[in-house]
């Protein structure tokens, strides 16, 4: 057998010029800091894809995909985010949609629906669909007008039998499969549908039969018979040219449309005319109708949604499925004590809130950051505030007074503008607390508060603001009853902590349980603690102050080796923000010396 290349025992003099076999040991990555600045919101837009959560990472790319409204909280939100220095954002569009098992016929003025227009045939029949590209009122704003045209066009060379299944032509350049063809002469016409394309030949299926005889000498004629959709939105516009009705057609129209358009779709409905008459007929222009936001009828259920399974989610349980989001939001909950102030709008906006904090404690890895409806009453925002009792939440009051994307002024949510500080500050460190940092647009607050508020809203765990150089965050508090996990900064510390380790322990998997494995997953993890001890995000003066790591087989059991089972027992101190800072003022009166 020959020596791998690698081996001491390998040398070159006196062997045969050839391929030998090389092991490089293998190098386990190193744990390195997971990421936490992506941010995920849930809510009402102008536009959008329905329940399906969407990465966007500027301003620009969510107008394009979501539009821009000044009715909802969401496109504010979005727009303060990245302002604030957000760098990813995932999206959920809601609205008032049928249950996940109603009927597809399911239909009511109260749930949200596209602009569509029915396209009938030259017999009259319905051929087509146009729809919106999204649900809502915005695609009732689309036309489009349906052109006929000729393409690719050439002579017959050989005369054609009834019934035949080809056609020799001067030339095949234009001709594809899938085409719709038409035959004619002077006196007859024929239509098939290319089913094969040759050396000038063009070939169909008996589906679309000859009737006539066709001579060469008549002269007889052979051009493609296409169709165009010409659309357009405002400023918008598409053209898509040489479209077909076919399925094998590389120009199938549905197809197309579907890979090019932002706008609108197309429903082909297989109408049971014979070509060429299945062919949709000119249209002027015209305007796709019966598009609904459906935003009226909301509710909790709608913004929380279920999770069947992959491609079975919707709403907020969509979103929790997408691990790169660690903050999430959700100002839209705010709009339910607008439609119904008191108790029953309260709720509702209770109702969604509870479950953003649910996912939050469920998964253990995401940070909930939640609004408190506009009063003047500070007892109302303390009582709201101790609802929840959890580490994974924080609470932020009054409103701001925000410029937004167009310049003017209104009352938003701060939680929108939070999430983008959040991924500011992470960039520094996710231990660096997400308060005392200048708001961008943040113009003034809805209700200013005197010191004596601020401190009682402070000790009921209400992060509120202060008018210092800009609207900054005054506090960093979550909604725990817990004193170990009071500061946003501690809890966020340690989903950084369990997003790193998990991933950085994924090798482990089907390792041996050993001696071994266990104390590569002790220096492993010692190393990366070190680190963030430099980094200064644990306390102490030296490692073995700020954390531990055991792995051995006083963690590792027999019974737990034999059950499958590796034990890593992690400690550390966290820091803790400077809260209070405590400043001693003293002076020393002046004294006569002896001289």
């Amino acid at each position: 057998m020959r020596p791998a290349a690698d081996s001491p025992t390998f040398a070159t003099a006196g062997r045969a010029p050839g391929i030998y076999q090389s092991h490089d040991p293998v190098v386990l990555p190193a744990m390195s800091i997971a990421d936490t600045r992506a941010a995920g919101m849930v809510g009402l837009t102008q536009r959008g894809p329905m329940n399906v959560p969407v990465r966007v990472s500027s301003w620009d790319e969510f107008v394009e995909i979501y539009g821009a409204t000044d009715r909802h909280y969401l496109t504010a939100s979005a727009y303060g985010y990245f302002r604030n220095g957000g760098q990813a954002l995932w999206v959920v569009r809601v609205a008032h949609v049928p249950p996940v098992d109603a009927p597809a016929t399911t239909t009511g003025v109260e749930y949200a629906a596209c602009a569509e227009h029915l396209q009938l045939d030259r017999w009259k029949k319905p051929t087509l669909i146009v729809r919106a590209l999204d649900e809502g009122t915005w695609g009732n704003q689309i036309w489009f007008r349906c052109v006929h045209q000729v393409g690719a066009q050439a002579l017959l060379t050989r005369d054609i039998d009834v019934g035949a299944g080809e056609a020799h032509v001067s030339t095949t350049r234009g001709f594809e499969v899938g085409a719709l063809v038409k035959i004619y002469d002077r006196e007859h016409a024929d239509f098939a549908v290319l089913t094969e394309v040759g050396d000038k030949v063009l070939r169909w299926s008996s589906a679309t039969p000859i009737g006539r005889k066709h001579k060469a000498a008549a002269p007889t004629q052979v051009e493609v018979v296409e169709f165009e959709l010409h659309v357009a939105l405002r400023d918008r516009r598409e053209v898509f040219k040489g479209l077909q009705l076919s399925p094998t057609s590389r120009a199938y129209a549905p197809r197309v449309v579907a890979a090019r358009s932002r706008l609108i779709r197309v429903v082909d409905l297989a109408s049971t005319s014979p070509v060429p008459h299945n062919l949709p007929e000119a249209l002027p222009l015209t305007r796709l109708a019966g598009g609904r936001d459906g935003v009226d009828a909301v509710t909790p259920e709608d913004f929380i949604g279920i999770d069947l399974g992959p491609g079975q989610r919707r709403g907020l349980l969509a979103l929790a499925a997408e691990d790169e989001v660690t903050q999430l939001a959700c100002p839209d909950a705010m709009g339910f004590c607008e439609r119904e102030p008191g108790p029953g709008g309260e709720l509702r906006a209770q109702r969604v809130q509870d479950q953003l904090v649910s996912v939050c404690e469920l998964g253990k890895d995401k940070f909930a950051i939640l609004d408190i409806p506009p009063s003047r009453d500070i007892d109302y925002v303390r009582r709201w505030r101790r609802r929840t009792d959890s580490s994974y939440a924080a609470y932020y009051w009054p409103w701001l007074r925000v410029t937004g994307p167009t310049g003017e002024v209104r009352q938003l949510p701060p939680s929108g503008l939070m999430a983008g500080v959040y991924a500011t500050r992470d960039g520094e460190g996710v231990h660096c607390a997400p308060a005392n940092v200048a708001i961008v647009d943040a113009e003034d607050v809805v209700l200013r508060l005197t010191e004596d508020h601020i401190g009682q809203l402070n000790g009921d765990a209400v992060n509120t603001f202060r008018l210092q150089r800009g609207v900054r965050p005054w506090g960093t508090r979550t909604a725990a009853s817990d004193p170990a996990w009071r500061y946003i900064n501690v809890r966020r510390l340690f989903i950084m902590l369990r997003r790193s380790i998990e991933a950085g322990f994924t090798w482990i998997t089907f390792e041996p349980n050993d001696a071994r494995t266990w104390e590569s997953v002790r220096s492993r993890t010692v190393t990366f603690l070190t680190d963030l001890h430099q980094r200064g995000m644990l306390a102490g003066g030296n490692p073995e102050q700020a954390f531990f790591v055991r792995c051995d087989d006083q963690t590792n059991s027999p019974e737990d080796v034999e059950a499958g089972r590796l034990t890593c027992e992690i400690g550390v101190a966290p820091v803790q923000p400077a809260e209070f800072i405590l400043i001693s003022l003293t002076q020393q009166m002046g004294a006569t010396s002896a001289g």
